[in-house]
């Protein structure tokens, strides 16, 4: 009888401690989810070469182009507003992480097709939120991102 006592007690105490542990553990923080690259195409990660306009930046000497956003060209209302606000969220020496579409690898003039985020924010969102770029909607269909809330909350 002592026998079945003890391996009683030893189950219960086991059994409580699971129940302790999992509790604690529920009330953890959830580790940030690695959200910054997503699906199987290429995550660069680097310093901040260069800021050509709104919508265009090196990182590490590769040319991205943000993935479903248009920042005015050179000569349009807008553009020095755009380069500069993207220079300040990604400014050159900064570090960068470029996460590839998936869907939409490189444009037609051969530069990265990605989301980028600098000091903890999404640049291709922020551009939309502070009115400097509108969404290309013609790419929602066909980018890995046009399901991506901030995609959707301007008009993918």
């Amino acid at each position: 009888m002592r026998k079945g006592l003890v391996k009683n007690r030893a189950l219960l105490v086991v059994m409580a401690t699971v129940v302790v542990l999992s509790l604690i553990i529920s009330f953890l923080p959830a580790p940030a989810p690695d959200d910054k690259c997503k699906g199987t195409a290429e995550c660069l990660e680097g310093r901040v070469t260069d800021i050509v306009d709104g919508d265009t930046l090196y990182i590490e000497g590769t040319k991205i182009r943000l993935a479903l956003v248009d920042t005015p060209e050179v000569g349009e209302a807008g553009y020095d507003d755009a380069t500069a606000f993207a220079a300040s969220l990604c400014p050159v020496g900064s570090q960068a992480t470029a996460d590839q579409d998936d869907r939409q690898l490189y444009d037609e003039y051969g530069r990265m097709i990605a989301v980028v985020y600098c000091n903890g924010s999404n640049l291709n969102r922020e551009l939309l939120e502070h009115g400097h770029a509108v969404i290309l909607t013609q790419y929602c269909a066909l980018s890995e991102f046009g399901g991506e809330a901030w995609a959707k909350e301007y008009g993918c």
